[in-house]
């Protein structure tokens, strides 16, 4: 792999003379990314389960460029060359084998683009530090003390939303009564009624609730973190959703940034309904918003969702469907190579998972279709 190293003063230069030539691309968390960046950066957002799967090799070009048209000037060698960052690294060779920055340099340099591939000395914090004139400092504009924080909020005032980063555009259309979104969204009057939104799914922890006779809403309180169990709202929540559709509504799922509980709905929705696998819903759900990123502990248990739902799948004729596109395809085949889950319980667990996402492995066989693996506890999740 061919990785060149510049430091700030020569990005700096990139910045200001070659616009339009390059790609910045930002391998630091997701939050981190949208409170301060490089002016004109893209954020790598890689999905727990993705990293994993990667085990430090690469991943599918359209999770790491996931702008389709930053992709298609890749593709095409319009772009002479792609800058990639982390926080504090100081050279590439002393990345760790898993991190993103790792995962991105080895997708970038299986493509033949034509494209120099280089990193940034001492990551975003050097750059910053030296030239904060050319980043974006997001700064937060509803401050909320602790004990309020912890307190329900118990409307939503559209004011007290400032559009972010993530939210560039209007809600995400899953299907054609079915939209996903953010709480900015959800506070935008004017985008529910462009797009007739007739109800409200809130998987938050705060209550935002809008007017009442305006909007069929419900909320289910559920935290992001590696404890909460969100499966247990499932059932609930598709039937809330139904029942919207069957009114003839449409309905908005929302938490509090739209990138990992309202994702895990609307993929436990999708799975359901049209008895999908994983990793095909989260290709589905991923294409129409790409900023997704449900926590590892919601994805184990959409995993184990999925055993029930095709456990129940009724045999039907299914329609021929169309040819997928190549992005889908190496997607679909980068999901279907074995990876495995962590229970969202901190302790040592045994899981049965389907078929459907592991390779063959020796026995023992627990039940038709599931293989069982004893899974080490992790000390820490991103």
């Amino acid at each position: 792999m061919k990785v060149s190293s510049i430091d700030c003063r020569r990005l700096k230069k990139i910045l200001r003379k070659e616009s339009g030539s390059f790609l910045v691309v930002d391998c630091r968390p997701y939050f981190e990314f949208t409170n301060s960046n490089i002016k004109g950066s893209l954020n790598v957002n890689l999905n727990s389960v993705v990293v994993r799967r990667c085990r430090g090799g690469h991943a599918p070009v359209q999770f790491v460029i996931p702008d389709e048209r930053a992709l298609l000037r890749l593709r095409e060698g319009s772009i002479s060359a792609v800058i990639v960052l982390d926080e504090r690294t100081p050279h590439w060779q002393k990345l760790k084998k898993d991190s993103i920055a790792q995962i991105v340099l080895n997708t970038l340099s299986h493509l033949a683009s034509g494209a120099n591939i280089c990193f940034l000395k001492g990551g975003y914090e050097n750059f910053q530090s030296n030239h904060p004139e050319l980043c974006n400092d997001v700064k937060t504009v509803v401050q909320i003390d602790t004990e309020q924080e912890k307190r329900p909020l118990r409307r939503c005032d559209p004011l007290s939303f400032l559009k972010p980063d993530y939210d560039q555009g209007k809600p995400a259309e899953i299907l054609p009564f079915l939209y996903l979104g953010s709480a900015y969204h959800a506070s935008r009057q004017d985008y529910l009624s462009d797009l007739r939104i007739t109800a409200l799914l809130n998987v938050s922890r705060r209550e935002l609730q809008p007017t009442k006779e305006h909007f069929d809403y419900k909320w289910i309180p559920v935290e992001d973190n590696h404890m909460a169990d969100i499966s247990s709202h499932f059932q609930e929540a598709i039937e809330f959703i139904d029942r919207v559709k069957q009114s003839g509504g449409k309905v908005l799922v929302h938490c509090e940034a739209g990138i990992s509980r309202s994702p895990t709905i609307c993929m436990a929705y999708i799975m359901r309904t049209q008895r999908l696998q994983l990793d095909e819903a989260f290709d589905v759900i991923k294409q129409c918003r790409a900023l997704v990123s449900p926590n590892f502990s919601f994805m184990g248990q959409l995993l184990q969702f999925e055993s029930e739902v095709l456990s129940s799948a009724p045999v039907h004729v299914v329609a021929t469907p169309e040819p997928a596109t190549p992005c889908a395809l190496e997607s679909a085949s980068f999901f279907t190579s074995e990876f495995t889950v962590q229970n969202f319980e901190p302790s040592s667990a045994t899981f049965s998972l389907p078929t459907s996402f592991l390779a063959p492995l020796p026995p023992p066989l627990q039940t038709p279709g599931h293989r069982q693996f004893n899974l080490s506890p992790i000390t820490a999740l991103p």
